[in-house]
């Protein structure tokens, strides 16, 4: 540790906590900035005596300054957080020393505490190569097909997938039911490719005659409530089956990694903005209760920003003209 005022704070981080020596580095770091800002608000005459140190009880005003202090820094919500957990750190080695009196003061970075991550999403390109991959020459292949299709076509949640019913299903009409977060209901479309790839898994299971009810709007006896995805016969699908259904196939396409059933949902609604959907309407086929939560959805990376850019604005066209002369 560089500055020794906090040295004793490192022994009971490395000693007492059992932190990483790592971990008791950045804290000291971390909690050194805290007490200059101390200084710098008048709350302390010098950081380096622990005998101020009681002046910091119960100052959630400085811890306040600090966090501004930092954010006009740019520092990242994570970053953030770490800065807080030190001087929590901090302010609980006080208090089991008796140097104060009250716990850390309880203060947020923000929303959470956490940065939303943009979830990765495929190109339509990579999409169309995945949704092709499954054999539909085999019952379980034509299964496989229905699911990627209805995961991406309709952008569904892993367990409103695994859920849904015969029941669900209004070709007549060409929507779906589908029951989401907080049993909220929503009708969506099911048409094109989606349908094509529901009506052919069917095929294999119901009779001619109960497909040609289901398709007049008609559920046959027995069909209720039954899974519209079967795992082993006569079984709902697990949602464990779905994950390594979606990742198998996306493997097989140039060993793509790490590609879940919410990768596609997401890649539905990344599609549909770039396509010209609006927000809202995103929002509604997504089932989101907040529009805040879509919004995470229109975080385009800089490289397909400037791409964009450079292909649609006239003066990024001007400018590549110029140069090329």
């Amino acid at each position: 540790m560089s500055r020794p005022r906090i040295s004793t704070f490192a022994e009971y981080l490395g000693l007492e906590r059992g932190m990483s020596p790592r971990t008791v580095e950045a804290y000291g770091r971390d909690v050194a900035r805290f007490l200059d800002t101390a200084v710098e608000q008048g709350v302390l005459k010098t950081p380096d005596d622990p005998s101020e140190w009681p002046l910091l009880d119960g100052r959630k005003d400085l811890l306040r300054a600090h966090l501004g202090r930092l954010r006009a820094k740019n520092y990242s919500l994570r970053t953030l957080d770490r800065h807080l957990a030190a001087i929590r750190a901090f302010y609980r080695y006080l208090l089991v020393h008796g140097v104060i009196g009250n716990p850390p003061p309880n203060l947020r970075t923000g929303r959470g505490g956490r940065e939303k991550k943009l979830p990765r999403d495929l190109t339509v390109e990579m999409l169309a190569a995945v949704l092709a991959l499954p054999d539909v020459t085999c019952e379980r292949g034509r299964r496989d097909r229905a699911l990627l299709e209805m995961i991406y076509g309709l952008g569904l949640r892993l367990a409103e997938v695994v859920s849904l019913d015969l029941d669900a299903l209004d070709f007549p009409s060409e929507r779906i039911r589908v029951l989401g977060k907080g049993s909220r209901e929503r009708i969506l479309p099911l048409a094109g490719l989606a349908r094509a790839a529901v009506e052919e898994m069917l095929a294999d299971r119901l009779a001619p005659a109960e497909r040609l009810d289901l398709r007049d709007g008609r559920l046959g006896r027995g069909l209720s409530g039954q899974p519209l995805f079967w795992g082993r016969p006569g079984r709902r699908i697990a949602r464990r089956t779905v994950q390594a259904r979606v990742a198998h196939y996306a493997g097989k396409l140039a060993g793509l990694q790490g590609v879940s059933p919410h990768t596609l949902r997401h890649s539905f609604a990344t599609h549909l903005l770039e396509g010209g959907a609006g927000i809202r309407v995103v929002q509604e086929l997504l089932g989101h209760r907040n529009l805040s939560t879509t919004q995470i959805y229109t975080q385009l990376d800089r490289s397909r920003l400037r791409a964009a850019f450079d292909l649609a604005h006239p003066r990024a066209k001007e400018k590549k003209r110029k140069r090329g002369k």
